[in-house]
Order: structure tokens, then sequence, then C-alpha cells
């Protein structure tokens, strides 16, 4: 049980570890992006020989984020590409987004192109849905959206892991836990007021050690196995003598006595026989 509750435990501790990270870890990779997007309008400005002018605050837009400048700008889409996929492929982890360069007067879209990694791989033509990559948009009032469509979808996908390790990891702890009590160590297992060692085949009682037959030390771990629960006599025989014909149903009545006998001593314990069905180890905590 202790070691159990050990696994409980552990198991709970890295859930909160896990939960708290998924709590730190959009805070800190927003902050991040932040930073990026800033980068990114400073460095448009400087393709547009505009280094005084300032990049506003940063709007985020649920999974976009909005970049916007003090004075106006002229670009060349082609420059405005290499600017952003060369910034965001070297900062952020998104194989998939989406560009929009709006009119700030009118809200209209000047400009888009979407950056997929799968497109990227499959065509010989870097970014194969950037259009007009040398038509250069006159000077204006401008503002840049950059959207990460994975963003979410990781998000996600890390909630539903993050549980389901931990959920893993309790299972599998329960079941060694099963698994170990059901498997006697080497100094035995209490049965009562007795230490039950089945690799010596001996019960005892005090300083007194009771010697078991090799089918009586089989039984009494079998029975053990379902302590307070009955044992059906097909099970018992077919677990303890195998196909050892018919003659082991009688026999099997008399390493009951005998068992029972060596167990007399503590009246916490009874082997009962279950008229018609089987027979019942009874342990009284």
């Amino acid at each position: 049980m202790r070691k159990l509750m050990y696994l409980f435990i552990l198991g709970v501790m890295c859930f909160f570890t896990l939960e708290g990270c998924e709590k730190d870890g959009p805070k800190t990779q927003h902050n991040r992006e932040e930073v990026v997007m800033r980068r990114i309008g400073h460095d448009i400005l400087l393709s547009s020989n505009d280094s005084i002018s300032l990049v506003r605050p940063i709007i985020q837009e649920g999974d976009k984020y909005r970049i916007q400048f003090e004075s106006s700008f002229s670009f060349l889409p082609d420059d405005l590409v290499k600017t952003i996929d060369t910034i965001v492929k070297a900062a952020l982890p998104y194989d998939n987004y989406l560009v929009r360069v709006e009119d700030c007067e009118s809200n209209e879209v000047v400009y888009s192109y979407e950056y997929s990694q799968e497109l990227d791989n499959l065509s010989p033509f870097p970014n194969v849905l950037v259009p007009c990559r040398t038509r250069e948009q006159p000077e204006a009032c401008y503002e840049i959206v950059i959207q990460f469509i994975a963003k979410e979808e990781t998000m996600s996908l890390n909630l539903l892991l993050y549980p389901f390790l931990v959920i893993l990891f309790l299972s599998i702890g329960l079941f060694v836990y099963l698994k170990n009590k059901r498997t006697k160590n080497v100094e035995g297992i209490k049965i009562g007021s007795y230490l039950y060692n089945q690799k010596k085949m001996t019960l005892t009682l005090v300083n007194s050690t009771i010697e078991l037959t090799s089918k009586e030390s089989e039984l009494l771990n079998l029975l053990y196995e379902s302590v307070n629960d009955t044992v059906d006599r097909d099970t018992i025989l077919n677990r303890v003598w195998g196909d050892e014909g018919d003659y082991v149903g009688r026999t099997l009545d008399v390493y009951v006595s005998k068992l029972r006998k060596k167990l007399e001593n503590d009246s916490s314990i009874q082997l009962k026989n279950i008229r018609g069905i089987g027979y019942k180890l009874i342990v009284e905590a």
C-alpha cells in the first residue's frame, strides 16, 4: 500500500508540474512572439530605409498578431516575405501561417500570402502561395497581421497529452503494485497471525514453524489470492493438481482438512466449505 501511495503522490506532483508548465508555457511563448513581431516590424521599416520611425505596441487578437507602425512606408512583397519568413523560421516553431497587409484607413487587405512547410517541401518554388512578389506597393499607412494556424492545434494536443501521461503513469504504478501484492517476497506475507513463506513452504506463528507440503502450499497460495472470496472446486483442481485423474476430487477435501488444522491456532482464520461450489479462506481484519 505504501508503494502505491508513493506512486500516487508522484503522479499528482507530475500532473501539477505539467499543469504549471501548461500555464506558464503560453505566457512565455506569447512574450516571445511579441518580441519576434516587434523585430519583424523593425526590419520591415529598415528595408524601406526608415531607421527613425517607431513600431507601435503589438496587438494580439486570438491567434493573430497585429503590427502597427508610426509612419507610412512602401514595400516590395518579395522583401516583406523574406523578412517575415526568415525571422519566424529562426525564432518560432510554426510551420503554417498567414500574413495580411491591411490599409490603416480602409482596413482593406492590400497584400497577403500563406506560408506552409508542406507546400514548401513539395514545391520546387519556395512559398508557392506568395503572389505579386516583385510588384512594389505604394507608400501608405499599413498594418501587418500574422496568424499562426498551427498554434491552437499544438496547445490542444498538449492539454490532452499531459493528463493522458499522468493517467498512464498511475495505471502502470497500480498494475505493478497489484502484481507485487500477489507475488510473495522471501520473508513471506501475513495471514492473520501467521507468516506464510511460499518459497520455504512454511507457516510461522510466534516462534513455531509449521512445514507445508507442496500441494498444501499451492492450495493456500491460491485461496489467499482470493481471500474472503469463494474459489470453486474446478479452479482449485486445475490450478493445484492439473490433470491427475478423478481421485483428486476426494484428495482436495483431505488437503483442505490438513490445511485447516495447521491454521487452527488463529481463530480469525477460517477455511470454509461452500457446499456445492468450493472453498473460501476467511481472514478477519
